[in-house]
């Protein structure tokens, strides 16, 4: 059965967090990317920081800048100062049509997210800064820089023990992502009493029952990464509560 024609109607943006900002049109992690999103009617997005040699967080995922910026270095290598004036345009996808767009600091996403108070932004702390910078002075730079927007910001990691901390740091939301499906039954994803928690869509096993779940009870559950909307409906119905995507517009648009 094609679950496309059963279900013509385009996915709610309730549902949807566009991963990256809008990938699937402008370099990821960019302000570009996620403002774009935005516009594209997006109210959850979701962004990836990193620390710079002076332990200050950008916006980027991966701990080397050649996939993004062209560059075989470390961000831990260089300066944010350096690092703020280097492109961010993904030249393997997109060749030299975004090289104006340079990497970003975290202070960014405050504008955007004032600029859009319905908005909220999943920001996803690496966990390959930690051993650069440590868990102490990571949170505390990164709700710093945030407070202003702490409403709309779900401070979120792979790292169990970093959950738990914005737990107890009282910050108004929290967000883990599961290494591990049996992880969800842990005593350090019960400890982190997380707002969302994040999960990779095929990890989950075909047997569980999302809906009778006590470890998901107070708890909404994200699955990523959702590329099409037969999928996403057959996780919906599944009891997963939200889609993280890089096909923002796909799944968002009407046939």
């Amino acid at each position: 059965m094609d679950l496309e024609q059963v279900n013509p109607m385009p996915i709610n943006a309730n549902e949807l967090v566009a991963h990256r900002g809008y990938r699937g049109k402008y370099p990821e992690n960019t302000i570009l990317s996620l403002n774009k999103a935005v516009e594209h009617g997006a109210l959850f997005i979701e962004l990836d920081v990193q620390f710079s040699q002076d332990k200050l967080p950008i916006i980027y995922h991966d701990t080397n800048l050649s996939r993004v910026s062209g560059q075989d270095t470390s961000v831990f290598e260089l300066n944010r100062d350096s690092l703020l004036a280097i492109a961010a345009f993904e030249p393997g996808r997109f060749g030299d049509k975004f090289s104006d767009e340079t990497i970003a600091p975290l202070e960014a996403l405050v504008a955007t997210l004032q600029q859009n108070p319905p908005v909220i932004a999943f920001v996803e702390i690496k966990e390959e800064s930690i051993e650069h910078c440590g868990r102490e002075l990571m949170l505390q730079e990164i709700q710093r820089i945030l407070e202003p927007v702490a409403e709309q910001t779900v401070i979120m990691s792979f790292d169990y023990q970093l959950a738990i901390m914005v737990r107890e740091s009282n910050w108004p939301l929290v967000g883990v992502v599961l290494k591990y499906w049996e992880d969800l039954e842990s005593d350090e994803i019960q400890k982190a009493a997380a707002d969302f928690i994040y999960v990779d869509h095929g990890i989950i096993p075909e047997n569980y029952n999302l809906y009778d779940s006590a470890a998901l009870s107070d708890a909404t559950l994200v699955a990523y990464e959702v590329s099409d909307r037969a999928l996403g409906y057959t996780l919906l119905a599944r009891g997963v509560d939200m889609l993280e995507t890089y096909e923002l517009e796909n799944l968002m648009a009407s046939d």
